[in-house]
């Protein structure tokens, strides 16, 4: 930065390139500051040039003079954004090998808007009060999944249909190392754009999934992905190394987001038999991008992680490609979250969180086109629009004793 302005920022903040700590900075400055504003309107302009020239607004005349002679020479992406734009304002079209040719490939974490209110987060995070984990803490956690997928009847009738299913987990963690997992399922139920043709086909009875008790318990996912690590590094021979050595992990893993996110890749690149698979089965709806979006968001859930921990996971967030905010939106609890995505292949994946106290509401994948049945069978027939997973955070809390749901 310099003179107390951070004019040789500015190019970098407006395209979602700076890194976390600068770019808070850079944020918390301009809301104060109306001549960084002013200029920040400019470096946004530019940059929507740079990206696309339809429908941008021209850029008015001197400005990437004034803008231009305020930076530092050693500023290369600055000058590569004002070349691009001084071709639109000249009036030339710019072709999308030229713009190709100027600029990076594409931004390198997610749009400014994402990045901002995803920082906004790690900051309260990192001011939370850290979650009691002392032996004898007992948290509880309630959980509701909905899935939407091809099922065949438990008699076939020569095809299969689009099913919902819909299950509540009630999970208690009781420090140092019990754990209790009960299910309670629905029962399954045709989706709407196959009802009128299971009926024809005389409504033949469907798979349920079952409900249960299991003490000890089931691992929840972040557990699975936490006890992968442990198996990987020769820790633990096999999953269930217990509450203590999970809390253990979450306490020494890496809290500067650059190695958090190395290590997320490392365990979401994990392609072993057995291993979580983050996605599904078709490889064109996901990447590694959506991969740990979804890894950050399992380890979001857990009531034990660190407040760093949890501040470095939505940085994470924040310097993930092709994060996109999509404002306000109300959970299926009817709690107003804010809701960043990313899409990739048939698939957008959405994270629903309240930014100013950093908790995790819910998660869903959600269909954004008609799916090719061929190499992606297990949403035939379902509708873009179609939430194909769901997962909705309804309690996370301390009680008294293993059993007790709070309040």
């Amino acid at each position: 930065m310099s003179t107390g302005h951070p004019i040789d920022l500015l190019d970098e903040y407006a395209l979602g390139q700076l890194a976390a700590p600068d770019h808070r900075r850079v944020g918390d400055h301009v809301r104060d500051c109306a001549r960084c504003d002013a200029d920040l309107a400019s470096w946004r302009a530019l940059a929507a040039v740079a990206r696309d020239t339809s429908g941008v607004p021209p850029v008015a005349d001197g400005e990437l003079d004034r803008l231009t002679r305020r930076l530092p020479t050693r500023r290369p992406l600055a000058r590569r954004l004002t070349q691009v734009a001084a071709v639109a304002v000249a009036g030339a079209v710019i072709g999308t090998g030229i713009v190709a040719g100027l600029l990076p490939d594409g931004p390198p974490g997610a749009e400014p808007a994402a990045a901002a209110v995803l920082d906004r987060a790690a900051t309260a995070a990192a001011a939370a009060t850290a979650p009691r984990v002392a032996d004898g803490t007992v948290w509880y956690t309630e959980t509701r999944f909905e899935t939407v997928h091809i099922d065949t009847p438990v008699d076939p009738v020569g095809r299969s249909f689009l099913v919902q299913q819909r299950f509540t987990n009630r999970i208690w963690l009781a420090l140092p190392d019990r754990q209790r997992y009960d299910q309670e399922a629905a029962k399954t139920v045709v989706a709407p754009s196959d009802r009128e043709a299971w009926i024809a086909a005389g409504s033949p009875r469907l798979y349920d999934l079952p409900s249960f008790t299991d003490d000890p318990g089931t691992l929840e996912v972040w557990q699975l992905l936490l006890d992968d690590h442990l198996v990987r590094t020769g820790a633990v021979t096999a999953r269930g190394a217990g509450l203590r050595r999970e809390l253990d992990l979450l306490r020494t893993l890496p809290t500067n987001p650059g190695r958090l996110r190395d290590w997320l890749e490392v365990q979401v690149g994990d392609n072993s038999p057995g291993a979580i698979r983050w996605c599904p089965t078709d490889t064109a709806s996901c990447n590694v991008e959506a991969e740990i979006f979804q890894a950050t968001a399992a380890l979001l859930a857990s009531p034990i992680a660190p407040p760093k921990l949890r501040s470095a996971l939505f940085t994470v967030l924040a310097g993930l490609r092709g994060v996109h905010l999509d404002g306000t939106r109300t959970d299926d609890a009817g709690r107003p979250a804010t809701t960043v995505s990313i899409t990739t292949g048939h698939l957008r994946y959405e994270l629903f969180f309240d930014a100013e106290k950093a908790t995790l509401l819910a998660n869903r994948q959600v269909l954004v086109t008609r799916e090719v049945g061929s190499t992606d069978p297990q949403w035939t027939g379902a509708a873009p629009g179609t939430v194909v997973r769901s997962v909705l955070y309804v309690k996370t809390q301390v009680v008294a004793a293993v059993g007790a749901q709070g309040s």
